[in-house]
């Protein structure tokens, strides 16, 4: 039996569109039950079952164990819908949404398109099955990291992690990385008056149209510039040669700048050059005939994980020096030495003249038309290394394990001597980032990519620079050379607001779902987990005991750390346009996993095992 077409014209057997249900349905339940949205019972915790009532008279049942951040993991195939005297399994996440609207306070208009949401993150799930399905765990984990990109999952915090809301069947098919279709980029000629751009001084622009166009197809978009310029009678030197990604062209650059391409400030050429492929966050692409070359982050105004996939234009002029500074600070200190920050050497954007006139304009009508060049992490790599996006550790092989595993057992080193090397290799220089020079990552896992050298961690990669950096809101010393303009810029936020980029982006938002695989697959306790990262942690802090004063200031080990909340700020605001992008909200504190594993690690071995919340 099956349900109708599978993306790429194959059926979705009637199993797995079950299964892959049922995951989302725990997952949702995992993740609003974690930002206290849902409220399920264990009547008897001995079995592990829990209930979650809903409706009047609809309850889910299902077994779940509680994990070290107080989260649930949800077993999927337990999950049983009852209502009245029928109990059966699940198989609807849309009509879980319906039963839990009530309890979750959620409005009509926002339930239906959330549903959507949901859809298509599952009609997503059910390509990354299939494709999966086809790769051995060896071939897996030996991919350079933009091609396994394709096989990945999307946020585990977001149920609806692949909403992408504006694409069809047909925009997945062509655009979206599990898809593994290449894409050419659209280009256009932009009068430089109207464009801001900024580059490198090292850098120029021939090498940003090298990256994309070989020497053929150089002279191939010369000439019809040339000829573009010819017919309206300008000149050729004012004009920038600009990438937009085919589906911006198409749904939003064409028709919403048409008075630009009118007056012959934007004119279209065509699809030219190397073939990319889109990479998780869907608008960064990869460059495919030249893993090396730059990649291409392009404007793409659909609704993904919560936000408009836009570019914005107020971090274009300060890209290039902010990313060249960082890199500076990686390179020259040897606490940063496991840090390679992926250089934006370039930028460009092309302000709408009217919205951008428009006084609190919904923010995706002023990031339409952008693009960001960045290095790609092949450039950085020594023989023998690899990489791979650190979301990726989760991801479960054809062996059924999560790759994290697997890396584990090749490398020949225990649980605990692999993760303080991945703490090292991560979290350290997050932190002496945060606590020396005053910057905070939002570090999830789609924005960080580990190095590994074989199959252990020796590095980090970071990367998304424009918008997920912040400073702190006072004067660091180590961060006075950092120019004046681009502290204008940057948002200032609270040591307390920059650490929860740590805490809560990295650690909450990333080690949980590490934590929780480990345990759940190879048995290996997520006490013992935070314990190992607690001691990188202190490792470091022992090797820097002039910045204590520092340390203090962004206290990772304090008993209890604030619950932030992003789904149900989504169900709650609903999809009406906003003006910025939707900002967490805050829960009740959650008990932190670093203060409870110091904790267990100062009572008698035999308890340590065990020590869960």
């Amino acid at each position: 039996m099956s349900l109708g077409p599978l993306p790429g014209g194959r059926p979705v057997e009637a199993r797995l569109w079950r299964e892959l249900n049922q995951a989302l349905i725990a997952r949702a339940i995992a993740e609003l039950s974690f930002e206290e949205g849902l409220k399920p019972e264990a009547p008897d915790h001995r079995n592990g079952l829990w209930t979650l009532r809903l409706a009047e008279d609809v309850s889910y049942r299902f077994k779940a164990k509680r994990r070290i951040w107080g989260n649930l993991a949800v077993e999927p195939a337990s999950l049983f819908r009852q209502e009245g005297a029928l109990a059966a399994p699940v198989d609807d996440v849309a009509r879980f949404m319906i039963d839990a609207r009530a309890v979750l306070e959620i409005e009509p208009d926002t339930l239906a398109i959330y549903i959507k949401e949901l859809s298509s993150t599952l009609l997503s799930d059910a390509r990354v099955a299939a494709i999966s399905a086809t790769i051995g765990e060896d071939a897996l984990i030996a991919l350079p990291d933009h091609l396994l990109q394709q096989y990945l999952d999307g946020h585990p915090k977001a149920p609806a992690a692949k909403g992408r809301i504006g694409w069809g069947l047909a925009d997945a098919e062509a655009y979206a990385p599990e898809f593994q279709a290449e894409l050419r980029p659209f280009w256009v000629a932009a009068a430089r008056d109207a464009c801001r751009l900024s580059h490198d001084p090292a850098i120029a622009e021939e090498d940003l149209l090298s990256a994309s166009l070989d020497p053929a197809e150089r002279r191939r978009i010369e000439d019809a510039c040339a000829e573009a310029c010819r017919q309206i009678g300008m000149d050729r030197a004012g004009y920038l040669l600009l990438p937009i990604h085919p589906w911006q062209w198409d749904h939003m650059i064409a028709p919403q700048f048409a008075n630009e391409i009118a007056a012959g400030r934007l004119l279209p050429l065509g699809l030219f050059g190397d073939g990319y492929l889109p990479q998780q966050s869907l608008r960064t692409l990869a460059n495919a005939r030249s893993p090396q070359a730059l990649h291409l982050k392009l404007s793409l105004t659909i609704l993904n994980t919560s936000a408009w996939r836009g570019v914005p234009g107020k971090y274009m002029a300060i890209g290039p020096r902010f990313s060249a500074w960082l890199a500076e600070k990686a390179a020259a200190d040897p606490a940063l030495a496991p840090a390679i920050v992926l250089r934006e050497p370039a930028g460009a954007f092309y302000p709408h003249p009217l919205y951008e006139q428009i006084e609190d304009v919904p923010y995706q009508f002023r990031e339409m038309l952008g693009v960001i060049w960045r290095e790609s992490i092949e450039t950085h790599l020594k023989p023998g290394q690899s990489a791979m996006m650190l979301g990726a550790l989760t991801k479960p092989t054809s062996a059924g394990r999560p790759i994290v595993s697997a890396l584990i057992a090749r490398s020949g080193l225990s649980h605990e001597a692999w993760l303080e090397r991945l703490f090292d290799a991560v979290a350290v220089p997050l932190y002496h980032f945060l606590c020396c020079y005053g910057v905070g990552f939002i570090a999830h896992g789609q924005n960080v990519t580990l190095v590994l050298d074989g199959f252990t961690p020796v590095g980090v990669a970071l990367k998304d620079l424009q918008g997920d950096a912040d400073l702190v809101d006072r004067d660091f010393p180590e961060a006075e050379d950092l120019g004046a303009e681009i502290k204008a810029v940057l948002l200032r936020r609270p040591a307390a607001h920059l650490q929860q980029h740590l805490q809560t982006g990295h650690f909450a938002s990333v080690l949980r779902f590490l934590s929780d695989a480990l345990e759940a697959h190879d048995g290996f306790p997520e006490i013992r987990f935070y314990a190992a990262l607690a001691r990188s942690l202190r490792r470091y802090q022992g090797a820097h005991p002039d910045m204590s004063e520092r340390f203090a200031l962004f206290d990772l080990f304090t008993a209890k750390v604030p619950r932030i909340c992003i789904n149900r700020v989504r169900l709650a605001i609903g999809y009406g346009d906003a003006n910025r992008r939707p900002a967490p909200s805050l829960g009740t504190d959650l008990d932190n996993p670093l203060h409870l594993a110091e904790r267990a690690s100062a009572e008698p071995a035999g308890n340590l095992v065990g020590a869960q919340p």
